[in-house]
């Protein structure tokens, strides 16, 4: 209960700075804005605060007293009020009671319910998930239970013993903090991500209005986002034609949906189910993007040096929720300020310009640069991330129908778009092609498919573009015969393939178990009676409860996790240490390597037999501590 007074009083203090910031807006966007504040004040005042006191009780209680502070110093100097009018209508707002209930909390209910029984829902006294947060899910709630348990900050990984996490993971140490203040592993992963699943929605359909002024497009680029899919339905029901099982076997194979379908090279996920749902940073990523995009719009259309600081502080917060999408956003002004500093007539103009851009972006540097340092470039230096990497993922097509075939209509419409958009549209959509290049040209991470994060920056112009271009077409059709039959027709290949995918995802819920009852009960074990520091040797499997539910460190985990994030070769040195353990021909052998390896505790159980050829006899000179449904824990005195 505690956790969830801690977050919703966070979210109370973010709706104070909300309203203090957009004084002139409406409770709707307020309340959104306030959502946003509400998560970044804890996931980076928190942190902050975490290199002094630990990630502790009592650094979270310094920053509670310390996240109002500012407000109240402001509004006593202002002598204002401190709470009055906090519910005010104020002025206009493009989002009303009538739209909420029709679009945004639809799509956010589904979004929620795909949650709800993909996370560790409850199954047979265990806990199983949905197929898209099968793999993913685990890395997310080691670092969620190992940062609460050992509370070292900066972090480790707690898949890699010794090395520390590199990996933007602000939005799980939000979830860990509910977790310390005693939410269970599935509520603290749940409740900020309702949160954020509300605010990514809301966010999506501001933002789209701001660059577009208009509510029929903001409504459809929403839908066209959060349902998005190209062309793969056609490959599903050309094959039903020879075998009617090829489309009902769409809501049963694992990943072979028209959004997710390798053999036919069929690569762009649906955001729902395959970024969103299972990953988080991405998910909070997307939900900084949206307001960061509204400020950069307001603060180049209002010219305004507060609108610039603004921003500057907001991005400034941005590499360690999502590194991908504070990158894509970096390039995204880069581009923005050299396409509008050629409307700045006069020479003072221009140097008013470039001095408000200077100080958005020392702001963000200033803010964004130790976090990189601390966390990013090491590790991307360690892994090699950067390489020239052309054509993405695409195996075996001519690149430009690889494109149509995943992106689909948008893709084709994207240029007609281009031709009938304004000018401050043509200039957003050359930023996205900008960021849409490098994402084509280079790979920012050991997995190229990793690059989709970048480019659904570029993905999201483009929808907010063609939604325009399509509205403003039906408008001009209005004297054509049967324009309804061809929006019909335009929604079907918009929709069609998130729809049956998203079907698919949903029908997955809890259909793979993660844990069995036996193995919570070795992790409640593991929590209680071992050092929270130690180090565990045990199988390099993703579902592993003793980083996963216990939060402790494993010698070396799940080698497509330790792989992804550069360190191919430490798994391979390391996993090889580990088969020399378990094979050790004698106590004395085995003592010798977990030693040297600063290794304290040793699992046994069905997967450590499964993967090294275990010498039950070297084990006998341990400390058994645990013997239970086949897992056996030894300590290393």
């Amino acid at each position: 209960m505690l956790g969830v007074i801690l977050y919703l009083y966070f979210l109370a203090v973010g709706f104070l700075y909300a309203d203090m910031v957009f004084r002139d807006k409406g409770i709707f966007f307020r309340s959104w804005m306030g959502g946003i504040f509400g998560n970044m004040l804890p996931m980076t005042g928190i942190a902050i605060l975490s290199f002094v006191f630990g990630f502790t009780y009592i650094g979270h209680i310094v920053f509670v007293l310390l996240a109002p502070l500012p407000y109240f110093l402001i509004k006593y100097r202002r002598k204002e009020s401190f709470f009055k009018d906090l519910t005010r209508k104020g002025g206009e707002d493009c989002m009303n009671v009538k739209m909420f209930c029709a679009l945004v909390l639809p799509l956010t209910v589904l979004i929620c319910l795909l949650m709800a029984n993909h996370i560790y829902a409850p199954v047979e006294g265990g806990v199983a998930s949905g197929q898209s947060t099968y793999g993913d899910l685990a890395m997310h709630s080691g670092i969620i239970t190992s940062l609460a348990e050992q509370s070292t900050f900066p972090p480790d990984y707690c898949i890699l013993a010794g090395v520390k996490l590199g990996y933007p993971f602000f939005i799980d140490m939000l979830s860990s903090s509910l977790y310390l203040f005693g939410l269970p592993l599935r509520y603290a992963i749940l409740l900020p991500s309702f949160v954020f699943a509300l605010l990514l929605v809301m966010g999506f359909y501001y933002m789209s209005y701001k660059l577009t002024g208009r509510k029929s497009v903001s409504v459809l680029a929403t839908l066209m986002f959060f349902l998005n899919g190209g062309f793969g339905f056609a490959y599903f029901f050309e094959g039903a034609k020879a075998d009617p099982t090829v489309f009902t076997n769409l809501f049963t194979d694992y990943y072979r949906t028209p959004t997710n379908y390798n053999d036919m090279n069929i690569r762009w996920a649906n955001t729902i189910c395959d970024m969103i749902i299972p990953q988080r940073t991405t998910m909070a990523g997307w939900c900084m993007f949206m307001p960061a995009l509204w400020m950069l719009s307001d603060a180049i259309s209002s010219k305004k040096r507060r609108a610039f600081i603004l921003i500057g502080v907001f991005a400034g917060c941005m590499p360690m929720i999502h590194t991908h999408t504070f990158m894509a956003f970096g390039i995204i002004c880069a581009v923005l300020f050299f396409l509008y500093l050629i409307d700045e007539k006069s020479a003072k103009d221009k140097k008013q310009y470039v001095i408000n851009w200077v100080i958005f972006g020392a702001i963000t540097i200033a803010m964004a640069l130790p976090q990189l340092i601390i966390w990013t470039f090491r590790q991307a230096s360690e892994g090699s991330f950067l390489k020239f990497h052309c054509d993405w993922v695409n195996s075996n097509d001519p690149s430009l129908w690889f494109w149509i075939k995943n992106w689909g209509i948008v893709l084709l419409a994207l240029i007609p778009a281009f031709m009938n958009a304004d000018r401050k549209m043509k200039r957003l959509m050359i930023a996205g092609l900008v960021v849409f290049a490098a994402a084509d040209l280079f790979q920012f991470q050991p997995l190229d498919y990793d690059n989709n994060k970048i480019f659904f920056v570029a993905y999201i112009i483009a929808i907010v573009a063609v939604a325009e271009f399509f509205v403003r077409a039906y408008e001009r059709m209005k004297e054509i015969k049967g324009r309804e039959v061809i929006a019909a027709v335009v929604c079907v290949c918009l929709f069609l393939s998130g729809i049956l995918t998203i079907g698919r995802e949903f029908k997955s819920g809890a259909q793979y178990q993660t844990f069995s009852n036996a193995d919570l009960e070795f992790a409640e074990f593991v929590k209680d009676n071992t050092d929270a520091h130690a180090v565990f040797a045990t199988h390099t499997g993703h579902l592993n409860s003793v980083y996963v539910l216990a939060g402790r460190t494993v010698f070396v985990g799940p080698s497509n996790f330790i792989w992804t994030h550069g360190f191919s070769d430490e798994y391979n040195r390391r996993s090889g240490i580990l088969n020399s353990l378990y094979s050790s021909a004698n106590t004395t052998e085995l003592r010798r390597i977990a030693e040297e390896n600063n290794i304290k505790y040793i699992l046994c159980s069905g997967s450590e037999r499964g993967q090294y050829n275990v010498n039950d006899s070297a084990f006998g000179g341990l400390n058994k501590i645990y013997d239970k449904n086949g897992i056996k824990l030894y300590e290393v005195e």
